[in-house]
């Protein structure tokens, strides 16, 4: 490789910058925010670990709501208290390696769109997410939050395809954790 064609990726000496990890807490988003903390360490810079939520939805039914329902105050803190477990286990990994990291969690129905509004409150130079790598009709069928990311982005995109093993080790850790996969 030619070293005229290399670009580095700079860290800026404001005190805020950050790179921003979304993940949806399946396997293969943490194993590719556990590749961002080992990312954020090299580079020296903060983490933020993120995660949206889809807001809350009445049921519409014919003959009303069932009684089983959670409220809207239940559903939010039954879900917050899922999050935050997984945010949790990427930012002690974070901790661990001596990254700074912090969690955030919203509430919002479109997920690309949250991860670019985090991006810009917490004045971070860079997402970097993990992505199926899907092409063809599973990505048309079945979207992509990665690609909406990269398309709306103004600020540079990582998307990273962890492995097979990647994944296994995630799935190791959530289950040590006692977070379902």
């Amino acid at each position: 490789m030619d070293s005229a064609n290399v670009v580095a990726f700079r860290k800026h000496s404001g005190a805020s910058e950050s790179i921003l990890a979304p993940t949806d807490g399946s396997a293969l988003s943490i194993a590719g925010a556990l590749k961002a903390v080992d990312f954020a360490r090299r580079l020296q810079t903060r983490l933020v670990v993120f995660s949206a939520i889809p807001p809350y939805q009445y049921p519409i039914y014919v003959g009303g709501i069932p009684f089983e329902y959670p409220s809207q105050a239940e559903y939010q803190a039954q879900c917050r208290a899922i999050v935050v477990g997984y945010l949790g286990l990427v930012a002690d990994a974070a901790t661990a390696q001596g990254v700074q990291a912090s969690q955030r969690i919203e509430f919002n129905a479109n997920p690309a769109q949250a991860i670019l509004a985090a991006a810009d409150d917490e004045h971070c130079s860079l997402i970097f997410m993990a992505s199926h790598g899907r092409s063809g009709l599973s990505r048309t069928f079945l979207g992509s939050v990665a690609l909406k990311t990269l398309t709306l982005s103004h600020i540079p995109v990582l998307v990273d395809h962890p492995n097979p093993d990647e994944i296994t080790q995630a799935e190791a850790l959530m289950k040590e954790s006692a977070i379902e996969t």
